[in-house]
């Protein structure tokens, strides 16, 4: 065969291989990608990380992404776009300049009632009012399919701010994903906006609310509630317990979405459904838990367990992160101790008398160097011991991944609760508020940590408790069983999250999935119906009988006086 031909038959291959390539292995499975927004109200920024993760996979399989939460962004994601409303912002800022682990030690509520009850429906109209929320609700989508390469991943709204970016007009969503955690206001945007379909990611895997709306079952009796901190199986006393902590929280939460749904007509019209409404038509939940780090619990079609979705290997090379970091770890003699506190807690706004306590313990290892991300002052840092360093940041995931690591010291968030099982690593939990309680009570119970409280936290015990979990092997070996039963699964977590929201944009909401559960009643659900029903009968019929026997009777006393 001459050259031109064998050139022509190659150029005809490679465009059949492209043509191939392009129909058949596209990354989305959806045709071109599809439009996605996402929103979450947390208001700690440990929300935006699933959202990160789950973004990041979607937006490789050619998805556009529009994240709407209030926190800034800190870096920036092609295909990514973060509104990040102004007074949204700033509201989160205030409501959460607290000191949670200052009133904890000091053995005080750290967040009363009225202030979890208010925030919902401050927070929904910081983010109603913003003019950021304004421009999304009437362009209808942010698109990312025309901006140039040097626009901006966060869109900040300001009064008089123009839009940031042009996009298709008329283009919508073809699906949103919102934080099970707070969604009402969320779901009233989407609601408004006509999108095609909504999911939740529950962050707070203990909440069962959202659950519970979309007609999964939750039966109180194996269902220990968030903001307790009770392990399966309860007896007696902690079942009355645990069910009159749902039911008063069920109430609580009722009457705070009249507020909300006050808050949804004012600003979005008087069409808008009432927030139950809106949520027992969710097309799917992914449940940021796994019975290997949760209870097992039963769960409908539309419910997949994607805990440490965000979870990952750690660095390759440490040393190519931070040459200094890693050369500390490799040189301590007995091991690392990690301690964070997590996101939700400001680490510059520790009690002094706590910092003083952490540093006189550690002074107490000095074959085990220490990592501590804590925003401590020039000053505190240069009377620190030898065999500690402190950041304002740390990789959490490479240090939770190194070899040297022995021991994770944490407030009991949920996030590092998941990436410590799946590295392996032993924890010591100091719990501070909201779930925190619930997560340390059930890693105790799963044997690979240990829990003090903050408010009877002394150096002696402090010292005790480490040194029990770095010389007892149990703590070790309860952490890799259940690190094994948490890479033991047909996917990971993130594969499983983008196949299931690949699967309902393909189905138009996935409606088959859903349960008729979500629009029965309590009475109907529980067929207390039924049962008040059936006792009529029962009733009934008794009466009828008892009528009868009085006539019989009658009848028989008649005759009985025409014989004599």
């Amino acid at each position: 065969m001459s050259w031109p031909n064998n050139c022509c038959l190659l150029i005809l291959l490679t465009i059949c291989g492209c043509c191939w390539r392009w129909c058949c292995c596209s990354p989305s499975s959806s045709g071109n990608g599809s439009n996605i927004l996402m929103i979450t109200m947390g208001g700690t920024k440990s929300h935006k990380i699933p959202f990160w993760a789950l973004g990041r996979a979607l937006i490789k399989r050619g998805h556009r992404i529009t994240f709407v939460n209030g926190f800034q962004a800190d870096f920036h994601v092609d295909g990514l776009v973060e509104v990040t409303p102004k007074r949204l912002v700033q509201y989160i800022r205030n409501y959460t300049d607290w000191d949670l682990v200052g009133a904890r030690y000091a053995g005080q509520q750290p967040l009363s009632i009225f202030d979890a009850i208010r925030y919902p429906i401050e927070a929904c109209n910081s983010l109603l009012s913003d003019p950021a929320t304004h421009r999304l609700l009437r362009r209808g989508v942010r698109t990312t399919t025309t901006r140039t390469a040097t626009a901006k991943a966060s869109v900040t709204a300001e009064e008089g701010e123009t839009d940031d970016g042009e996009g298709e007009e008329g283009s919508h969503y073809q699906l949103a994903i919102v934080d099970g955690a707070f969604p009402e206001c969320a779901l009233g945007i989407v609601h408004s906006l006509n999108v095609t379909a909504f999911m939740y990611i529950n962050t707070v895997a203990f909440y069962t609310g959202s659950l519970s709306l979309a007609g999964n079952p939750v039966a109180y009796a194996v269902t220990p509630h968030v903001f307790a901190s009770w392990t399966l199986p309860m007896h007696i006393v902690q079942r009355v317990a645990n069910c009159l902590t749902h039911v008063f929280a069920d109430l609580l939460h009722w009457l705070c979405m009249q507020r909300v749904h006050h808050m949804l007509r004012h600003h979005l019209g008087d069409a808008v459904p009432h927030p139950y409404v809106l949520a027992s038509e969710v097309a799917f939940i992914l449940q940021n838990g796994h019975f290997s780090v949760t209870p097992p619990s039963a769960q409908l079609p539309n419910v997949a367990s994607v805990a440490c979705l965000h979870c990952r290997p750690p660095a390759a090379n440490l040393s190519q992160l931070d040459m200094e970091l890693s050369q500390f770890m490799d040189a301590a003699p007995a091991g690392v101790i990690y301690l964070s506190m997590g996101s939700s807690v400001r680490s510059s706004r520790l009690p002094a008398a706590l910092c003083q306590l952490f540093v006189a313990v550690f002074a107490r290892l000095p074959h085990h160097h220490v990592l501590w991300t804590w925003a401590a002052g020039n000053s505190t840092t240069e009377s620190l011991p030898r065999n500690v360093r402190v950041r304002d940041w740390l990789p959490q995931q490479d240090i939770l991944g190194h070899r040297r690591l022995q021991l994770f010291i944490t407030h009991g968030g949920l996030l590092s609760q998941h990436e410590a099982v799946y590295h392996g690593v032993p924890l010591l939990m100091l719990p501070v508020f909201c779930d925190h309680d619930v997560n340390a009570a059930q890693a105790v119970h799963d044997g690979y940590a240990r829990r003090l409280e903050l408010a009877q936290l002394t150096e002696e015990s402090l010292y005790r408790a480490i040194h029990d979990v770095l010389h007892n092997d149990s703590y070790l070996r309860a952490v890799r069983r259940r690190r094994a039963l948490l890479h033991d699964q047909l996917a990971s977590p993130l594969r499983q999250a983008v196949y299931w929201t690949e699967y309902v944009i393909r189905h138009k909401g996935a409606r088959h999935l859903q349960s008729p559960a979500r629009h029965m009643s309590f009475v109907s659900y529980y067929s207390l119906d039924v049962f008040g029903l059936l006792s009529g009968i029962i009733l009934l019929a008794l009466q009828l009988l008892r009528v009868f026997v009085k006539y019989l009777a009658a009848i028989w006393r008649a005759k009985t006086k025409k014989t004599v």
